[in-house]
């Protein structure tokens, strides 16, 4: 049985679902520790400034450390959303967030030596001296190995909310929960298909095109918005009376 959460603070939970998850379980505690080990990961390599200079470099390392920290966010975000919806503390859920902490601890090395990378670029690019931070082999490895990271990311998630979807009866989810769900899924498969496409592109396509495969990434927001269209349609409002 799972304990559903009726009586939430206004600005707390979704006003399409139902949030079941209360306090925060020990599975969360340790996720939360190992997304805040990760943060820590992104940092841990800069040592204090010890002068004006090291200062200024390291204020330079703030753009690719800020989308970094962007990315870890949203995924913690999800990974909030998902505990919070459903409360599953089973031992199939159990496996798959430890699996998805394990991929998450992996996934945060190419993601920080790419921001790094990302950084000393948009430096030398201010100063009028742009220059590649490293080759279009380097570069094409690089974004591979993150877009592999990052579709097994969401493939352990894909497989978390198909978890939750195959205990839709048991935890009493409304149709439209249920449309929720599965629009959770389709945000899932796009995250990987795209991840997966952008590795293999990033290892088959010859330099420099290689390298530019980032750029399916921005396919992203419209595949979403088309799942939105397809898996949670509006709901048509009720007619006035008198109209």
């Amino acid at each position: 049985m799972c304990m559903v959460v009726r009586d939430l603070h206004p600005f707390k939970g979704e006003r399409e679902f139902q949030w079941r998850g209360g306090s925060p379980t020990r599975v969360e505690a340790l996720s939360d520790m190992v997304f805040a080990f990760a943060l820590t990961l992104l940092v841990v390599s800069s040592a204090p400034p010890a002068s004006f200079s090291d200062l200024n470099q390291q204020l330079w390392e703030f753009p690719g450390f800020a989308a970094a920290f962007a990315i870890l966010l949203l995924i913690w975000h999800s990974h909030y959303i998902f505990f919070r919806r459903y409360a599953l503390e089973d031992s199939w859920t159990t496996a798959l967030n430890a699996a998805l902490l394990f991929i998450i601890l992996f996934f945060v090395y190419p993601l920080k030596y790419l921001a790094t990378m990302l950084s000393h670029f948009v430096r030398s690019f201010m100063a009028g001296r742009p220059e590649p931070p490293f080759t279009f082999e380097e570069a094409a490895y690089s974004l591979a190995l993150l877009s592999i990271g990052y579709a097994a990311v969401f493939l352990m998630f894909f497989a978390l909310y198909a978890h939750a979807l195959r205990k839709a009866d048991g935890l009493e989810l409304n149709e439209r929960e249920r449309q929720l769900t599965r629009f959770a899924l389709w945000q899932q498969g796009v995250h990987i298909a795209i991840g997966s496409t952008t590795a293999i592109a990033a290892l088959t396509l010859p330099p420099p095109w290689s390298t530019l495969a980032g750029f399916i990434y921005g396919l992203i927001g419209p595949l979403i918005f088309i799942g939105s269209a397809i898996f949670v349609p509006a709901r048509r409002r009720a007619p006035t009376p008198g109209m």
